[in-house]
């Protein structure tokens, strides 16, 4: 499982808003956090291998408010995305679940996906799968954004105490 923890510059900013301003802090945390979950989300679905998309579209982003903070998620329903990103221990998968792989990216013709179906599941009975990480790449790529858009939302609550427009 992949996270992002950021130490923002701002930090006192958002400390003083929430004892000062706690609604107009967490709604600002709330904004911010939905805007960097999608980004993060968007990021995650181009980095997602594709031979149906059904994983890609999978992937979804959730953000709430709780009494404790402001929570953001990027991630599946699907099993097929933790193999993705965390790979597999040697198992025997079933043949039939390889087929559209092998014909989608290996361009095996219908009549042999079968058989070389069969084979790909016995390198992965031997030696597992290898990680992806479309998550850990999402959030690499974005950590940078994601900070700028937190150190905004800090001097949006540092603006309001001051009695700024925010």
């Amino acid at each position: 499982m992949s996270s992002l923890h950021l130490s923002l510059s701002g930090l006192d900013a958002l400390v003083r808003g929430l004892a000062q301003a706690p609604e107009f802090t967490h709604r600002e945390l709330l904004v911010t956090m939905t805007e960097a979950t999608l980004l993060v989300e968007r990021e995650a679905k181009e980095n997602t291998p594709r031979v149906t998309g059904m994983t890609a579209a999978s992937i979804a982003s959730d953000s709430f408010s709780t009494p404790v903070g402001v929570i953001g998620t990027v991630g599946s329903s699907q099993p097929t995305l933790t193999f993705l990103e965390l790979g597999t221990r040697p198992h025997m998968p079933p043949v039939e679940a390889l087929e559209p792989w092998v014909r989608a990216v290996l361009g095996v013709e219908p009549k042999r996906a079968r058989s070389v179906a069969y084979l790909v599941a016995r390198k992965i009975a031997r030696k597992g799968t290898k990680a992806q990480r479309p998550l850990d790449k999402a959030i690499a790529a974005t950590d940078g954004q994601v900070l700028r858009m937190f150190e905004d939302a800090a001097g949006r609550v540092a603006a309001h105490l001051a009695g700024g427009a925010a």
